[in-house]
Formats: structure tokens, C-alpha cells, sequence
């Protein structure tokens, strides 16, 4: 009886069949994680962009933008007018997104500010967080009412030789602590504050209400 003969996989093709599996685990390890990325900076372009209009619906039956809008989860009200059920959070922490008003009692712009994944999305150069944007340079994206820019603290240094530039008035960043203090924060972003007072150290009288605090207190200190 002849017994049939069991073909071998050759060198070269076990050689392929390991290439294929290794470039499989590398597109798994780099191009997946950096898509999800992407497609989580889209939603957080989408999210600012849907507060940015619902903050100037209430300028323009106001004339004036919010003191403070409350955290992510809460609803965005002009009186009794509800302008968002739900404010959006961070697709990915789950914190807020970052509102600066004018220090006023009416004021006349804003910022609203988050962080991409991406660093190499071309939207960040071209809204000029290039070298970070809002308080100490913390952003790369965000968005600013017609009359104002998203970067008066970031500027760029230059190397040029000359005269040390005059230095500038310190920023403290005031935040309403989740025990309800208005309290200077080295990273409000990280803790999920829904505001940054600029100088404030009153955080306009917002600190009693839950919804404008922070979600945390990492952000106090370095």
C-alpha cells in the first residue's frame, strides 16, 4: 500500500506568512489607535463648535455672553430657555471643555477651548495653537467669539537677539473647586473645569452652584 506523501510548507512561504502577521500587529499597534484618535477629535471639533453657536444664540438675545457655562452633563439655559439638554464632555477623559469669558459682568467675548489627540491635525495651525493656546498655553484647539483670538497669552519666542521683552502681568486661573472655593489651578483641564477666571478671585459668585465646579482636584498643582 503506498502512503500518500504530507507536502511541507517551504522556508519562503512560512518566511510570508510571518510577514504578513508581523505587518498586521504593527498597522494594529499604530494606524488603529491613531484613527480612533482621529475619529475622537472629530467629535470634540463637533462638540466645541455646537457650545460655541449655543453661547452666541444667548449673546445675541442678551447681549452679552455667559459669565460661566456649568459642566459637561448639564443643561446650557438662557433663563428659563434651554439652548442644550446635555453639554458634551471630552469624548475620551469625560471632562469638560474650558470656557474663558471677558472678566465683566456682561461680557463681550469668549474663549472655549480642548485638547486634540491628534498633533499633527492642520487645524491647529490654522486656528493659531501652534505654540498652545488660552492660559498658559495648555490648548491646541478651540474656538473664540468674532472680536477676540484664542491665543493672547502664547506667543512665540523668538531667538532674535535684542532686549529681554517686558515682562508680562502673572495669570492666576481661578476655578471653583469641587468643594465649592474659588481656587487658583496650575491645570484646570485636567480636573474637568467647566470655567477659567482669569484674575478672578471671586470666580464670578458661581462656586456655590455644583454644576460650575470641577470635576476634581488634580489640576491644583504641577
Amino acid at each position: 500500500m503506498t502512503k500518500k506523501k504530507t507536502k511541507a510548507f517551504t522556508l519562503v512561504e512560512i518566511l510570508t506568512v510571518l510577514a504578513v502577521i508581523s505587518g498586521l500587529i504593527i498597522f494594529s499597534v499604530t494606524a488603529i489607535p491613531l484613527q480612533l484618535a482621529k475619529a475622537r477629535d472629530s467629535v470634540r471639533k463637533s462638540n466645541i463648535r455646537r457650545v460655541a453657536s449655543a453661547i452666541e444664540e444667548i449673546y445675541e438675545d442678551t447681549n452679552c455672553y455667559p459669565e460661566s457655562i456649568p459642566l459637561c452633563t448639564y443643561p446650557l439655559q438662557q433663563g428659563s430657555q434651554t439652548i442644550i439638554n446635555k453639554i458634551p464632555c471630552d469624548p475620551k477623559s469625560k471632562n469638560s471643555y474650558v470656557y474663558v469669558p471677558e472678566l465683566s459682568d456682561c461680557p463681550k467675548w469668549f474663549q472655549l477651548y480642548g485638547i486634540l489627540e491628534n498633533t499633527d491635525d492642520p487645524i491647529i495651525e490654522k486656528v493659531g495653537c501652534t505654540n498652545g493656546c488660552g492660559p498658559i498655553c495648555q490648548f491646541n484647539f478651540g474656538i473664540a467669539s468674532t472680536n477676540q483670538v484664542l491665543d493672547p497669552y502664547c506667543n512665540e519666542i523668538s531667538p532674535t537677539p535684542g532686549p529681554s521683552p517686558e515682562p508680562t502681568e502673572p495669570i492666576d486661573q481661578y476655578v471653583c473647586s469641587p468643594g465649592g472655593d474659588c481656587e487658583i489651578y496650575a491645570n484646570p483641564e485636567i480636573s474637568g473645569c467647566p470655567n477659567i477666571y482669569i484674575n478672578d478671585p471671586t470666580c464670578q459668585e458661581k462656586c456655590e452652584y455644583r454644576e460650575y465646579r470641577c470635576h476634581d482636584a488634580r489640576g491644583k498643582t504641577n
